[in-house]
């Protein structure tokens, strides 16, 4: 009897594992973002151009970057569930197109389960996912945009044969994002605004499913497939932008507003996303929304800010990202560079 108990805490494990992926607060690292600006947003940027984190959404979002786009993001949530998600990001600009890549790495802590006479000892869990993209602008608004991402789950587990050894996992998975975006220029007639609509879609996570493997173990019911969520994401964003008076100067006011739909098609509920963000001079930047799902729960809101701090004369810009969801005690910071500016 002894030994099922490491098999029970696993399956255990991977129930909470699912339950968070399923509520959006944790899970599969290239779902749930770590940036601060999207997360703030309601997660709403499938159709927001010339996005350095463009790859969670919609790769078409990568057009329309300059210079070379550098960050670090972090997201944690601290309470019951604690989890920390790390991303790396760059984005480089060729006459050729837009490149980028990116790399999260999702870590679920260390929770103690019962693998030896001895007590309680702990078993740790985390997984990762690698991504490389690309977009292009067509001309006339349009852009088009690919993404290929790896994505590998690692964890600590009980062998049932030897009772309380234990033995790593693996679930690796091949995934391809498409994406398309157009942009409408200039509904506004004054020379002292400039104001654009955007359109965009994506579907994501083409291709294989992963295999939950348990090296070592001859139990069948412990190994099993898992399969990836697919996504279609349909958004729209409209970007309003007050005009310096004189070259060379910041702009006084804009405002992004963005919204999207999430459709699940094939695990987990669809979502709404809906986001506002505001900036003065081009320094300090102000954003709100919230997540919804198309069932009883309601979505929960969540704000963010951004400092810009510009070093024209070093050649880059330095800006200082975080966002919140008070409900979740979930957090998310970044800091971001950008050289190369126009």
């Amino acid at each position: 009897m002894k030994r099922t108990y490491p098999a029970i805490a696993c399956l255990i494990l991977g129930m909470a594992h699912c339950a968070l992926s399923q509520e959006g607060l944790s899970g599969y690292p290239f779902i749930v973002p770590a940036d601060p600006r999207s997360f703030a947003m309601g997660e709403s940027f499938t159709a927001l151009p010339a996005n350095p984190s463009a790859l969670m959404y919609n790769p078409a979002g990568l057009a329309g970057l300059s210079g070379i786009h550098l960050s670090y993001s972090q997201r944690s949530q601290i309470g019951e569930y604690h989890s920390t998600l790390r991303s790396f990001n760059a984005a480089v600009v060729t006459p050729f197109g837009v490149f980028a890549a990116q790399f999260n790495h999702d870590y679920y802590g260390v929770l103690p389960i019962t693998l030896s006479n001895d007590g309680l000892s702990p078993v740790s869990a985390y997984d990762y996912d690698i991504g490389i993209g690309y977009a292009v602008g067509l001309g006339r608004g349009f852009s088009i945009g690919g993404a290929a991402k790896y994505y590998e789950s690692r964890g600590l587990t009980p062998d049932p044969l030897t009772g309380y050894a234990l033995s790593s996992t693996s679930m690796p998975a091949k995934l391809y994002d498409i994406g398309l975006m157009y942009t409408f220029r200039r509904f506004h007639s004054q020379a002292t605004v400039e104001d654009s609509l955007t359109i965009g879609m994506s579907y994501q996570n083409i291709g294989t499913g992963g295999n939950r493997n348990y090296p070592g173990n001859h139990v069948p019911e412990l190994n099993m497939q898992e399969q990836m969520p697919q996504y279609f994401r349909t958004g729209l964003s409209y970007a309003l932008k007050v005009v310096p008076r004189a070259s060379g100067e910041v702009s006084p006011f804009e405002a992004v507003v963005s919204g999207e739909y999430r459709s699940a098609q094939n695990l987990g509920p669809d979502r709404w996303g809906l986001g506002m963000e505001f900036t003065i001079d081009e320094i300090l930047s102000l954003r709100a929304g919230g997540l919804f799902q198309n069932s009883a729960e309601p979505g929960h809101m969540r704000y963010g800010a951004g400092v810009r701090l510009p070093f024209r004369s070093l050649g880059f810009d330095l800006a200082l990202q975080g966002a919140v969801i008070p409900w979740y005690s979930l957090y998310a910071f970044s800091i971001d560079i950008q050289s190369g500016l126009p």
